[in-house]
């Protein structure tokens, strides 16, 4: 009997364990990036034939023009948000390695299509998926890009950038004061549902 009274002693601490000692819950799926939301388009309509854009794809959203490819997980936005830096362009990403970093103005990076293609606005409420980036337009003016753990948004007033956690290959996201309260805090996009393939 004694042998139980030291179970139940021992187990009793365990039990009354204050509940902040739980672990505090990961980033959620911000809007933009919650794909049940959005209808999909045929991506075919966003990727011109012609051989000197390289299997790219083009799209609009608002004022930004996004260019996904050539290659696997490849995407950048032209535009400059209000808490964009002086002198960039726009900011891309390369193969989910990479970024989103701003491009600036003096860099090579081209944004249109070298054939002279027009892109083709994707419309409020659709997403498209070209080569492991999906894109979205949330609201009219806004354009949300995601790789596989990178992400960026473009709003007129605002932009926001996601990457792995220690990660230090991408720009900086704007003070916390600048961004809607739902994105203030977390850099980083939760692994499910699983990314655009």
């Amino acid at each position: 009997m004694a042998g139980v009274a030291v179970v139940l002693a021992t187990a009793a601490p365990l039990a009354t364990a204050p509940a902040s000692a739980a672990p505090s819950p990961g980033p959620t799926m911000p809007i933009e990036f919650d794909l049940s939301r959005y209808a999909p388009v045929n991506p075919a309509t966003y990727r011109p034939l012609a051989y000197a854009d390289n299997g790219r794809g083009f799209l609009r959203a608002g004022r930004w023009l996004c260019q996904i490819g050539p290659t696997y997980r490849y995407v950048g936005c032209q535009g400059t948000p209000a808490t964009a830096p002086p002198d960039v362009r726009g900011a891309a990403i390369s193969g989910d390695q990479q970024g989103p970093w701003w491009v600036p103005n003096w860099s090579n990076y081209r944004f249109g299509a070298p054939s002279g293609f027009r892109a083709p606005t994707l419309p409020v409420g659709k997403r498209v998926t070209i080569g492991g980036v999906t894109c979205t337009a949330p609201r009219p003016d806004t354009v949300a890009c995601r790789t596989g753990s990178r992400a960026l948004i473009f709003t007129p007033g605002w932009h926001k950038f996601f990457f792995p956690s220690g990660d230090s290959a991408h720009s900086n996201n704007p003070p916390p004061r600048n961004l809607p309260p739902r994105l203030q805090y977390w850099n980083q996009l939760p692994a499910t549902p699983t990314p655009p393939r």
